[in-house]
């Protein structure tokens, strides 16, 4: 038995899972998709730690472990700085391990910089320019990423941004129309592309991309897309004739 396991080890490079930990890849992300409250992101969290400690190098397990503490920041009220520390180390932790993953660029550039807003440091060119390359690294490898969410992430950056930071209303634009692009079917990349155009007074782009938003979000229960459906019609309604 030790024999085996020790081919094994050298086969794979890390530790065999014990029986015990038997939830795959593909359970802990139907979990995540079907999740919506913190005790239902905590489970999930306990389960991947549970794998990271018998498989400590499985750079999968990590970028899931950072997408769920993403998500536990989006629910926690004071511990969101924890959380989003925990995306970062795991992240990077999967990086190192796999450095041609571009969901753990991702999200470590997302985490990044909802870390710097949340300490009120988010105008500081030392978090504008780790998160720009985190991105940027995300795109090049995959820009189809979470629905092209490299590109959305650097649409809002772009928005959000001062104009003497580097906000630029062109820059946001072309990564916007990069995500409705790459994911037309994703209801956040219109909106956010709605958004930019509205800053631009293109009223007319503006109010496709928001009535593309409505239809995509026609009849949905979930929470989230209630959410940017409300958005987006509120910003319609705010549109001249």
């Amino acid at each position: 038995m030790y024999l085996i396991a020790f081919f094994l080890i050298l086969i794979f490079g890390g530790p065999v899972a014990s029986a015990q930990n038997s939830t795959t890849l593909a359970e802990i992300d139907t979990q995540h998709e079907k999740s919506q409250l913190q005790t239902e992101y905590q489970n999930i969290a306990s389960q991947i730690e549970n794998v990271l400690a018998d498989n400590p190098n499985q750079y999968q397990w990590h970028w899931r472990q950072a997408r769920t503490q993403y998500s536990l920041a989006k629910k926690a009220g004071e511990s969101k700085s924890n959380h989003y520390d925990l995306c970062i180390f795991h992240s990077s932790r999967a990086i190192e391990l796999h450095p041609d993953s571009a969901i753990s660029y991702f999200y470590r550039g997302l985490c990044r910089g909802k870390q710097a807003e949340l300490k009120g440091i988010w105008a500081s060119l030392g978090i504008i320019e780790p998160f720009q390359e985190d991105m940027k690294k995300a795109v090049e490898l995959d820009p189809k990423v979470n629905h092209a969410g490299p590109h959305r992430a650097l649409g809002k950056l772009y928005l959000e941004l001062p104009f003497f930071l580097g906000g630029d209303s062109n820059k946001s634009i072309f990564h916007f129309k990069e995500a409705v692009r790459l994911a037309p079917d994703y209801a956040e990349n219109h909106l956010g592309l709605a958004q930019v155009l509205v800053k631009k007074n293109n009223s007319t782009p503006a109010r496709e991309s928001l009535h593309k938003l409505i239809q995509l979000t026609d009849s949905t229960q979930d929470e989230k897309l209630l959410s940017l459906r409300k958005e987006g019609m509120e910003l319609l309604e705010n549109l001249s004739p």
